[in-house]
């Protein structure tokens, strides 16, 4: 059994994009400029986020498919 405060890991990265902060799938990096597909299935361009930027909400789909895939790389741990 693992430990109960090992973090799952990376499970998004994080982008404000158009007044509200996106996950986008953590395979590789959002880079400025990029276009990505968040993990709520909107495609949008990377920009570079002002300090402002960040304080917008966050998108409530992405947040909850985050936790998803948090959550299923936890019971794939467990399992293991």
């Amino acid at each position: 059994m693992r430990d109960m405060f090992q973090p799952a890991g990376l499970v998004a990265y994080w982008r404000p994009v158009d007044g509200v902060r996106h996950g986008l799938s953590h395979t590789e990096p959002p880079y400025p400029g990029q276009e990505r597909e968040t993990l709520c299935g909107t495609t949008v361009t990377i920009m570079m986020p002002t300090e402002l930027d960040w304080l917008s909400p966050t998108c409530a789909t992405c947040w909850d498919e985050a936790r998803a895939r948090r959550d299923a790389v936890e019971r794939e741990a467990d399992a293991q």
